[in-house]
């Protein structure tokens, strides 16, 4: 979305890097250009909703449209609802508001379109539609994300198999559909770096440990800790069952209509899923539509089902919601909202690095940088952020050795030119050699914000005098007996609970400020007090680890 504002503000696409300051003049190939600025427009004019709006209304035309090719093809709508109902577990994960939606979208589309090539000879009018679909449809794709490579490889399994067929088609169905075959290979190339678009697959790879330490390039099943909910493998599996009996059935009963580019299309698909569990909703979207020739050697038995079939369906997606509400997904809990999700987004430390002003050369979490550069880029340049192919790899190792305690504070320091922190703090808790633990001890840094997710630390050396006014000296939850002690001395007691008071406003009432509170509130003796600070803080975080530690304190007293 940053790239998507620049676009919009500069009119022009930047081929060098404008939001970093460790990437300055490096190359920047951005295949999702198009999405940027579709979501920065519906986002600033619609906000969240304009987002989420666009997610709804993107996955809805993709599934209500399968849905109803598969009632057509099998004059009902059984068997094809059972498939995408495994489907959509199997990719829902995948449903944000990224370039990558548009890949879920035009998979399908593109399997769609080679699907009525299959039955050009009996159809030469549809088949001339889609043959002048196909390469327009790469030509959008690949201006949206770089997943139109999914889509050359699929029309490249269905030419490989299928062009003695397509050779003999009536004159004018036969040109129209291998020109658009083949203007399918080249409209690709008209995107604003040309073929140079290719590059972007070799500098993924090129970044060491991609796969085996960014979440979503990891393989489908991986080590424990670094898999996907129990729920999307059960949907992929279902999804990979259903397709495998419907295509094993299918092929017997039907052999008109089966055709082995289907067949090591559908496996392609389930293949690039296992390899990196990011394709897992291009696959489960285009599966459903290569089963669609194949959908009528199970459906005349679900007919005999009755109202069984429609009664498991409302079942099925009740008991799907209310997992969801219950935050079993993993992706988010309660009822649907429009809004910003906080524990999942800086949204906090966003604000107050706007409102701060901090010095720059910042050093900010993986996680962080694709925010920051939307809110406060390009006036504060981030350290690393998720378009890693734009960074030489040895920032992202010098990312990860920082993180890890390889490379102390001094070094990332000195290499940088390091002013400011802004990172994760989730797992800080417990952890001495955390970065924010480290930071927190060392002399030199000096804590200025933080919440339930998120710490900013800033060299003292860097601050103006207003600045160091709003250091965090006493309510640290990172120090835990540094601010015991100084509320329990007279001398800096008023001042630690004013400056907690000022943390809690900051943070929005985050769940360690109040667990600071309880603390403070048991070690006075106000006993009502810790019960009701207590209560907001596991409001806030069921899981805090400082109201835990404080709970165990009271029952072992």
């Amino acid at each position: 979305m940053a790239l998507g504002r620049y676009v919009v503000e500069h009119g022009q696409i930047p081929k060098t890097d404008l939001f970093s300051h460790t990437a300055v003049g490096r190359e920047w190939i951005s295949s999702g250009w198009l999405a940027s600025v579709l979501m920065h427009l519906l986002f600033s004019r619609f906000g969240p909703a304009g987002l989420v709006g666009m997610v709804f209304t993107v996955l809805a035309v993709c599934w209500v449209g399968i849905y109803l090719l598969g009632v057509r093809r099998a004059r009902s709508g059984h068997t094809m609802i059972l498939v995408l109902i495994a489907a959509a577990l199997a990719a829902y994960l995948r449903f944000n508001p990224r370039p990558d939606l548009w890949s879920i979208f035009f998979t399908p589309a593109v399997a769609l379109l080679l699907l009525v090539g299959d039955y050009a000879a009996s159809s030469p009018r549809r088949a001339v539609l889609a043959g002048l679909a196909l390469p327009c449809v790469m030509l959008l794709w690949a201006n949206l994300h770089a997943g139109f490579l999914a889509g050359l490889i699929l029309i490249a399994i269905a030419a490989l198999f299928r062009w003695r067929a397509w050779w003999a088609y009536s004159t004018p169905a036969r040109y129209v559909w291998l020109s658009g075959i083949f203007l399918s290979f080249l409209a690709w190339i008209a995107n604003p770096y040309g073929v140079r678009v290719l590059a972007l697959a070799a500098k993924i790879r090129a970044i060491p440990g991609v796969r085996m330490l960014i979440f979503e390039w990891m393989p489908m099943v991986y080590l424990p800790g670094f898999n996907l909910p129990m729920a999307a493998y059960v949907g992929f599996g279902a999804l990979v069952a259903l397709g495998t009996y419907l295509m094993w059935r299918g092929r017997q009963t039907d052999k008109q209509s089966a055709r082995d580019w289907h067949v090591v299309a559908a496996l392609f698909l389930v293949l690039f899923a296992l390899w990196q569990r990011r394709q897992a909703g291009l696959c489960a979207a285009a599966l459903p539509v290569l089963l669609l020739p194949y959908l009528p050697s199970l459906e005349a038995r679900l007919r005999t089902w009755g109202a069984k079939v429609p009664a498991l369906v409302v079942a099925a997606t009740i008991f799907i919601c209310s997992l969801q509400v219950k935050g079993v997904l993993e992706a988010g809990e309660g009822w649907p909202v429009a809004a910003l999700n906080a524990r999942m987004l800086p949204c906090a430390a966003t604000e107050f690095l706007e409102r701060f002003r901090p010095p720059e050369q910042l050093f900010n979490s993986y996680g962080f940088g694709g925010y920051f550069m939307y809110f406060l880029g390009p006036r504060l340049k981030v350290f690393l952020d998720g378009r890693l192919d734009v960074y030489a790899p040895q920032t992202w190792l010098d990312y990860l050795a920082a993180e890890e305690n390889r490379l102390t504070i001094e070094q990332v320091c000195a290499r940088y030119g390091i002013n400011t922190f802004a990172i994760e703090a989730r797992d800080a808790f417990g952890d001495p050699v955390h970065l924010v633990n480290r930071l927190s001890q060392h002399p030199e840094w000096a804590l200025m914000f933080y919440d339930d997710d998120s710490a900013i630390f800033v060299k003292r050396s860097a601050m103006s005098e207003e600045q160091r006014a709003q250091e965090i000296r006493y309510a640290s939850p990172y120090q835990l007996q540094k601010f015991l002690q100084a509320v329990e001395d007279p001398q800096t007691q008023a001042a630690a609970l004013t400056e907690l008071r000022r943390v809690v406003e900051i943070s929005n009432g985050c769940a360690y400020s109040y667990a600071l509170a309880a603390w403070a509130a048991w070690r006075t003796g106000e006993q009502d007090a810790v019960s009701r600070y207590l209560a907001k803080a596991f409001e806030r975080d069921p899981q805090c680890p400082l109201a835990k530690q404080l709970v165990e304190q009271m029952r072992a007293r």
